[in-house]
């Protein structure tokens, strides 16, 4: 009985064993599985340009210097308002203020002398402890202009800052679009490269068996094995290629670079409309942020000369203040108040040239940003017209390449059947495997080239990307 116990033990704890094992090995599958799927993303080029512009921190530092701006735009309104300010005073004296007896015993009283004896020695006329509280209130009357100077210089920063930010997301934009089709691209190129090796590896095949009945030298087997070592080579660069083409996507978008993406989007002829080169860099010049923070820039110089010439002007304050005090105006040990009202005016007779100087500083400043201002509308200029050459070409060529991959796959066919017939050599036939190689990779580029320049076209003429 004991030994039948203790077997049904046994049993009862192989089982369980079993149990707790088969059940520990799904609860890793299934959240091993939930890992890996929430690190991996189905992404288009529009969800990749979204998701860039919620991470990217270029955008949170541009974000941010808008506020500063604006807060330094708070900051110069207050210069108009009254500024009202308190102040809390106590002194403590070593000696209370007092008036020696001695004075009045020498001026004499009733038309004789008192006896030094008959008059204490001094006259206590203070406090050891003093007090004092004030409110003062200042308001500027008339600065010259440097406060609606300063405040319109406020403005003018706010604008070149939602500039800036305008220019880092339309650049954010372009390098998200470039980095998705270069994964896209080499994932094409990856394609390629493996129906290539298939068909060099089919080829090898058959010449092996012609090599076995004397058909063929052992050279132009070698030859293709060459073919082959270099095709096998060709696709580890391919996948090296996808692996960093990803990495640098991910790092463009914002997510963390070992991501497991997908892209979706094709290589496919976007239809554009009608574009007239003029037009477009006319555009430009009005839709550039470059233009408006530039635009913002001269305007901010010259209000510095307005602001450095109002030193040539007189400064016109109104003070009122109010105190609170103790001892009182008799000396007593009573609390009193007081007030004073005020006009300042104040001029700057001879500054040794200093004002004259910062004139000169800021009207230099000025001249340099006109002339930067100058050499960004060229720039903007050469840049509008080389992207829509650029897509132009590019156009070109995709419009060409079909009809040269259908060539190129009609030449190998051909050429195949005719190697197989005998009527050509295999040398020739692996010409028509490179040339199909190379047309359907040139296909790609193209494509990706038109995207690219697409996109680089919306950028350089300052079209912005339109937000979910």
């Amino acid at each position: 009985m004991n030994k039948t116990y203790f077997i049904k033990k046994i049993k009862f704890f192989f089982i369980l064993i079993v149990f707790v094992t088969f059940a520990f090995t799904n609860i890793i599958y299934v959240f091993g599985n939930e890992k890996d799927v929430s690190n991996s993303k189905t992404l288009t080029v529009k969800e990749s340009i979204d998701i860039a512009l919620s991470k990217s921190k270029g955008l949170l530092i541009a974000k941010s210097k808008i506020e500063e701006a604006y807060n330094g735009l708070g900051i110069s309104k207050t210069n108009f308002l009254p500024k009202f300010s308190t102040a809390f005073n106590f002194v403590r004296l070593d000696e209370a203020p007092f008036f020696p007896t001695s004075s009045f015993a020498r001026l004499g009283m009733g038309g004789g002398q008192l006896p030094p004896g008959d008059l204490p020695k001094k006259i206590t006329i203070g406090d050891y402890n003093n007090y004092a509280a004030a409110l003062s209130v200042n308001q500027p009357v008339f600065t010259g202009g440097k406060i609606i100077n300063s405040h319109k210089i406020a403005q003018l920063n706010a604008i070149s800052s939602e500039a800036n930010l305008q220019k880092t997301e339309n650049e954010l934009v372009y390098d998200v679009e470039n980095t998705y089709w270069n994964v896209v691209m080499a994932q094409e190129f990856k394609k390629v490269a493996e129906e290539a090796l298939k068909q060099v590896k089919s080829h090898m095949k058959d010449l092996e068996n012609m090599y076995q009945v004397g058909m063929i030298t052992e050279n132009e087997l070698l030859r293709t094995k060459v073919q082959l070592s270099n095709a096998e080579l060709t696709i580890i660069k391919a996948n090296n290629g996808v692996k960093l083409t990803k990495i640098a996507f991910c790092n463009t978008v914002g997510l963390p670079l070992d991501s497991e993406i997908e892209l979706i989007d094709k290589l496919e002829l976007e239809p554009i409309p009608e574009i007239i080169l003029k037009d477009a860099v006319v555009r430009a010049h009005l839709q550039r942020p470059e233009m408006k923070s530039m635009d913002a820039n001269i305007e901010i110089a010259k209000k510095t000369v307005d602001v450095n010439k109002a030193g040539y002007l007189p400064n016109v304050y109104f003070l009122a203040d109010y105190g609170y005090r103790r001892p009182d105006r008799e000396y007593n040990k009573d609390f009193y108040g007081n007030w004073t009202v005020s006009l300042l005016f104040q001029f700057n007779i001879f500054d040794w040239g200093e004002t004259s100087f910062k004139i000169s500083e800021a009207k230099n400043r000025l001249n340099q940003i006109e002339i930067a201002k100058s050499q960004i509308e060229d720039g903007i200029t050469l840049e509008v017209t080389q992207n829509y050459l650029k897509l132009l070409e590019a156009k070109e060529k995709v419009e060409m390449s079909p009809i040269n991959v259908q060539q190129a796959e009609e030449n190998y066919r051909v050429t195949d059947e005719k190697f197989k017939e005998g009527m050509t050599t295999n040398t020739e036939l692996l010409d028509a495997n490179t040339l199909l190689t190379q047309a359907k990779t040139d296909y790609i580029l193209a494509l990706v080239e038109y995207k690219i320049a697409l996109s680089g076209l919306k950028k350089s003429t300052g079209e912005f990307y339109e937000k979910k």
